[in-house]
């Protein structure tokens, strides 16, 4: 891993820092929203529209880095988020609920384009092995994300004793978002951007047919939203319906986001040994066991180990997902299915985000996890039923080359 290039060094440090601004988020979103919020039941907007930000940028995202390659791309955005976060301090320090809204939203397309860090690291790599290792090290580097997004909201709660809660947590993220900026001059552009018009390929719609692509998208989507459903619930429902602390949830989110990416080191591994449909399927059932555990109890620990078990799944369906997409197209064709891909995962996620507060509220804890339990099972028989038709489709194939 130390002999990577110096390009996926810098973007995985890069998409770390940049990554913070998400797990921030997190943690406050919802506990300003509930504050801010003319409603109880959108409490969670600010978390869901990050998500819909996010969604919504992800095919001008892709679109943007085109035209003018990877390194101005990230450049624009990051600026972008810089001042996103000055305009979300404004907001909370005068109490505009609609104002933060729109920062959240700012910040979510920010992520859209972090998120086209592990494409970009694929390209840098050479072979497999590197591939394989340039993941590990992307999802590795947002370890401190886990740890730098919750200690900004804590630590910037009540940073500035004349202004309003967590005011503080949006001056550092500029500070943090300004040093990833900073650290972006350093790549280096390996080629000139692809031209549009060269790059056609096959219709998009005889892509997204496929079962590999189906699976790969499916499995990121619904991996999100469960995930992003129980996650954005989980501050609200601890703080404000159970009366935990601040520092507890943010704890809980702290090891949430830990096992996101912890388990890069294993999974990495399998997958080089081929056991990407395992690794799926033992995602979905880290989402089961997950579901168990949340609804036996509403203590620290229940949440705790809860989120643990759902940051876990997360990221074996996650990195599996991102690696096999790439199966189902063309390098000439990498821009348009990436787009498509991340617009279906975000746009999962937004929704699953924007309905944890109205579930919340209306039917309690249980009726998030009912909601959880359901998702997860119904892609466990899509997941089967593909993979299935999969294999058909490559022993159809098999026999004809041999014939």
């Amino acid at each position: 891993m130390l002999n990577l290039p110096k390009n996926i060094w810098v973007m995985s440090a890069v998409m770390a820092l940049s990554f913070g601004s998400t797990s921030m988020m997190v943690l406050i979103a919802g506990l300003i929203g509930a504050k801010l919020a003319p409603t109880a039941a959108m409490a969670t907007l600010p978390y869901a529209v990050v998500v819909i930000g996010t969604a919504s940028a992800s095919i001008p995202a892709a679109l943007l880095m085109q035209r003018v390659g990877r390194k101005r791309g990230v450049t624009i955005s990051l600026s972008m988020a810089i001042g996103a976060a000055v305009l979300a301090a404004y907001a909370v320090s005068i109490g505009n609920f609609w104002l933060f809204v729109l920062g959240a939203f700012l910040l979510g397309a920010n992520a859209s384009f972090a998120q086209q860090g592990r494409f970009i690291i694929l390209e840098n790599a050479v072979g497999t092995k590197q591939q394989s290792d340039g993941l590990t090290l992307a999802l590795l580097a947002n370890l401190t994300a886990a740890f730098l997004g919750p200690w900004m909201g804590q630590y910037g709660q009540h940073l500035f004793a004349d202004s309003a809660d967590f005011t503080g947590s949006f001056i550092l993220l500029v500070c943090i978002l300004s040093g990833a900026l900073l650290l972006l001059t350093q790549y280096t552009e390996q080629a000139k951007p692809i031209v549009v018009e060269n790059s056609t390929g096959r219709p998009l719609w005889s892509i997204v047919r496929q079962p590999s692509f189906l699976i790969a998208a499916g499995s990121a989507g619904f991996g999100f939203g469960i995930m992003a459903l129980v996650m954005t619930a989980t501050p609200v429902s601890m703080h404000e319906l159970e009366g935990h602390t601040v520092s507890h949830a943010a704890w809980v989110i702290q090891a949430h986001i830990i096992a996101m990416f912890l388990p890069s080191l294993l999974t990495g591994k399998l997958l080089k040994q081929g056991l990407s449909t395992s690794l799926l399927f033992a995602g979905l059932a880290c989402y089961l066991i997950m579901c168990t555990i949340a609804y036996s109890g509403q203590e620290v620990m229940h949440y705790w180990w809860a989120l643990v078990l759902l940051g876990m799944g997360w990221n074996f369906l996650f990195m599996t997902s991102t690696a096999r997409l790439g199966l189902s197209h063309t390098p000439e064709e990498k821009f348009k299915v990436q787009a498509c891909n991340d617009f279906m995962v975000f746009g999962v996620q937004a929704i699953a985000a924007f309905s944890a507060g109205w579930l919340l509220f209306r039917y309690g804890w249980g009726g998030v996890i009912n909601v959880a339990i359901g998702m997860t099972l119904f892609w466990s028989i899509c997941l089967a039923a593909l993979t299935l038709k999969q294999r058909k489709i490559a022993l159809i194939k098999v026999r004809a080359d041999r014939s």
